[in-house]
């Protein structure tokens, strides 16, 4: 993979990095902040950058059965995460070419709309099943702008361990 902003050549990523940056973020998910509309999802904000970097290792159904964790730890309705989730991370894939061959600052409004997705959706299951709209509940629309404006801190240090070192040793082949 090549990291366009800068040229370097990525090395490949290890499976076991990509899965405990994903626990990592569902720990950071599991913190006691409350549900007020700063706390930004790490979850998924993990989970949309490994679907758009590494969407051979992290897929649909890693996605589903993250959100099914979130949904039992949120005590909300069962599935609601879950499909969402699962909805992002197919969005993701197929956006994916687009997304990593934009700059790392363009592609924050490109991944702005899946974050919209995410947030907006309890909202308007809750209102199909309730009849009535909270509006209280568009305020996640700020943790939609918070998500989409860690996406540069997500990308560099998600791919930090990927990157090659500037200075290159001669004697060491890779």
């Amino acid at each position: 993979m090549i990291d366009y902003q800068s040229g370097y050549i990525l090395r490949p990523v290890r499976p076991a990095f990509i899965y405990v940056s994903l626990l990592i973020a569902l720990l950071l998910n599991f913190l006691p902040w409350g549900n007020h509309a700063w706390v930004p999802d790490f979850l998924i904000v993990c989970i949309v950058f490994w679907n758009i970097h590494q969407h051979r290792f992290v897929g649909v159904i890693t996605a589903f059965i993250f959100g099914i964790v979130m949904d039992i730890h949120s005590g909300s309705l069962l599935g609601v995460h879950a499909f969402s989730y699962s909805l992002v991370a197919y969005i993701s894939i197929a956006w994916h070419n687009r997304i990593t061959a934009l700059p790392v600052f363009s592609q924050i409004l490109n991944v702005l709309p899946i974050f919209v997705l995410v947030s907006i959706f309890p909202v308007f299951i809750l209102w199909a099943l309730n009849e009535q709209i909270h509006w209280w509940g568009l305020t996640s629309l700020i943790q939609a702008a918070i998500e989409a404006l860690l996406w540069p801190l997500a990308n560099y240090l998600l791919l930090m361990p990927q990157r090659r070192p500037i200075d290159v040793d001669p004697n060491r082949p890779l």
